[in-house]
């Protein structure tokens, strides 16, 4: 990519997430990132083509981090929670706007709900070596790590949205919030000795 297109899109990014998608004109990123609208268009004909590359740039990252260590799986597990909503952070534009952008663009709409398939099956592999680790515990429901994924989607997807319910604008505090949130919804579901080593890893969570 070269640089006048990376630059486009990283203040388009900015202008995103401070604004949010309505209320970010072409000229608007235009003259944030210095160049002409003609410029601009040379490289994304319409402010949807942006988005777009910003959804892309967003996936891949995300794609890069959903792997754990073996070598300590729980604290993988929780590490890649954390990952992931830093990177959403990133990008919350999308999050704040999800159901408009979904909407407006089919593209995007039928990637991620392809996407969010793979990552089902991609988090129910992972639960299945935490359960062989003993990290997990068997299934006790039926189906119950599938709804326990759908859970983290729905948290993860709306998370940001619920925050500037109550408040006026996002900030990092945000992350560890979710994290919290995530760390002790997985703790019904870790076996005894996990549980000991969550209680290393968290002891200001005990009661």
């Amino acid at each position: 990519m070269n640089a006048t297109k990376q630059k486009i899109l990283i203040k388009s990014l900015d202008l995103f997430n401070d604004s949010g998608i309505s209320n970010v004109s072409l000229r608007a990123i235009a003259d944030k990132a210095g160049i002409s609208v003609g410029n601009l268009q040379y490289h994304f004909k319409k402010r949807e083509d942006i988005i777009e590359a910003l959804y892309f740039e967003l996936v891949e990252k995300i794609d890069s981090i959903l792997f754990i260590k073996t070598d300590d799986l729980l604290q993988s597990f929780l590490n890649i929670s954390v990952e992931i909503v830093t990177i959403l952070y990133e990008y919350h534009f999308f999050l704040l706007d999800f159901i408009t952008i979904t909407r407006r663009n089919y593209k995007i709409k039928r990637h991620y709900s392809e996407l969010s398939k793979r990552r089902e099956i991609e988090f129910i592999k992972i639960v299945d070596v935490l359960i062989k680790n003993g990290v997990f515990r068997e299934e006790l429901l039926k189906n119950e790590y599938h709804s326990l994924f759908k859970r983290i989607e729905v948290i993860s997807n709306f998370w940001f949205s619920s925050i500037l319910i109550q408040a006026d604008v996002l900030s990092k505090e945000s992350i560890k919030q979710y994290s919290l949130l995530i760390s002790q919804s997985i703790y019904p579901y870790l076996t005894d000795e996990a549980k000991k080593q969550y209680a290393t890893i968290f002891p200001s969570q005990l009661v």
